[in-house]
């Protein structure tokens, strides 16, 4: 039997690939470098797993966030995988030179960037067999880089230390622009096969709601969770808007809710991870902490607070519901005021940038008198020998990104045209087909009729019920 085909059903269990998933591990294996792009659902960790236990040696998998982390080792232990480990910021020293000390009888090795550079574990693990280098979430290299977290973009370093093993480079959402960027700063322009299946997800309805203010917001949610079916999931931009909106729904409805953002400490974030996963919420609050990698397919809804900063974002966030493939919301509940936020973040940026001029100017500045952004720069420089001018440049290059981003977005909330349209013309896709259930410009534009019982509602005994759209549209979207 062919060993891919034979590993999947013994060891994963499953007859069948999902789109993307076979032509990714078979190219993998066949050539060296491989950029996949699969929408949020699509099961991108199987791409790694299935291939690892083909290949001799150990996988490296470069992971953006701890909780992200701990719950692909969870999954792991739980199909049978022991030699599996996590390796991060949250480490006691003791636990760090534990691990360390044991790395060769580690198959999976899990990995934050800033620990990767750590460097008594790079000489570790160059005295293993690195088979695969696996960078999940990989659009975080484009996205997360020089502004918030440098390190994305030393990886190429890391790999070339390791003796350039196969890299892998996973995510959802890509523009050709993600793609440019992921090719040059992990793969230095060598020759890439890229992978990439439709961002489309015809199950998702697509709805902006305007508002004017948190009261009007806080209301539109009241009524909506009260009537819409979930779980669900609720994103805000800040922790205290989070905890802000978690406080009002707990207080003014009957749902089960909790509220999930990165300044809870790790036993409390796994517990409401947990109990969103088993479903025991109706709903989630959270930031953008949660949500990568989160195997939960029944999700309803999602609804974004407040403007997403890019519409690679919201792509993104949004695709975490339906992934059972059954009929979704997307919500933006819309304030032009929002765009303040990110206006701030851009300031506070451009902030940065002045005080870690003024301070490199100086002689004898202690690192204490840096932030951690601004260390992050110091070190950059130092281990990519990058001039003040160059590293200046990439800042202002971020700076115009991020407003660009901003401008995607907002073309996508004021348009009145169709809003499933917009996103493959910003990911540069085919026209998506048309589809009666597409989002609140459609509907309103062409008056169609749709199917019956395309969403589900609760009653007043919170009985989950069929409702025609007809009156969704009516009674939760007010059009």
């Amino acid at each position: 039997m062919d060993p891919v085909i034979k590993t999947l059903r013994h060891r994963f269990g499953f007859e069948t690939f999902r789109e993307g998933q076979e032509e990714t591990i078979r190219t993998i294996i066949s050539t060296r470098h491989v950029l996949s792009i699969l929408p949020t659902g699509s099961g991108k960790s199987l791409c790694y797993q299935l291939t690892s236990y083909l290949l001799t040696g150990q996988t490296i998998i470069v992971s953006p966030l701890i909780s992200l982390m701990e719950d692909q080792v969870r999954r792991l232990i739980k199909q049978g995988e022991k030699s599996v480990v996590s390796i991060n910021g949250q480490l006691s020293a003791e636990e760090r030179q534990w691990i360390f000390e044991r790395l060769a009888t580690y198959k999976f090795i899990f990995v934050t960037p800033e620990s990767l550079m750590n460097k008594e574990l790079i000489y570790r693990l160059k005295r293993l067999s690195i088979s695969l280098f696996v960078v999940d979430e990989a659009h975080c290299i484009s996205t997360w880089g020089i502004d918030f977290r440098p390190d994305y973009e030393r990886l190429h370093t890391v790999i070339h230390q390791l003796s350039s093993p196969r890299v892998l480079a996973l995510t959802a959402t890509a523009t050709s622009h993600v793609i440019k960027d992921i090719e040059q700063k992990l793969y230095l322009n060598k020759p890439v096969h890229v992978i990439k299946t439709t961002v489309n997800r015809p199950n998702i309805y697509y709805h902006v709601e305007e508002t004017n203010g948190t009261t009007n917001k806080n209301d539109w949610l009241e009524s909506f969770v009260k009537q819409y079916a979930g779980p669900g999931m609720i994103y805000c931009t800040t922790r205290k808007d989070a905890e802000g909106v978690y406080r009002f729904l707990k207080d003014n409805t009957s749902v089960k809710i909790a509220y999930y953002h990165g300044g809870m400490n790790g036993v409390e974030r796994a517990n409401v991870q947990e109990q969103f996963i088993k479903g025991q919420l109706d709903c989630l609050v959270a930031t953008s902490a949660f949500g990568m990698g989160v195997d939960k397919a029944d999700i309803r809804y999602v609804i974004h607070y407040q403007l997403p900063n890019s519409l690679e974002a919201f792509v993104q966030e949004s695709g975490r519901a339906g992934r059972d493939g059954k009929q979704s919301v997307s919500v933006v509940l819309f304030d032009e005021k929002d765009q303040r936020i990110h206006h701030y973040f851009r300031k506070e940026l451009e902030n940065e940038w002045q005080t870690f001029t003024q301070l490199t100017s100086l002689k004898d500045v202690s690192k204490e008198n840096y932030s951690d952004i601004q260390v992050k720069w110091l070190e950059y420089q130092s281990n990519e020998q990058s001039s003040k001018e160059e590293l200046e440049q990439r800042i202002q290059q971020r700076l115009l990104e991020k407003q660009l981003q901003v401008s995607e977005m907002m073309t996508f909330l004021t348009t009145a045209t169709c809003r499933r349209q917009i996103i493959s013309d910003y990911f540069e896709e085919p026209a998506f087909p048309h589809q009666d259930i597409c989002c609140d410009n459609c509907n309103e534009l062409n008056n169609e009729s749709f199917p019956i019982d395309y969403f589900q509602t609760k009653n007043e005994n919170n009985t989950i019920i069929g409702l025609k759209p007809q009156e969704i549209i009516k009674k939760l979207f007010n059009s």
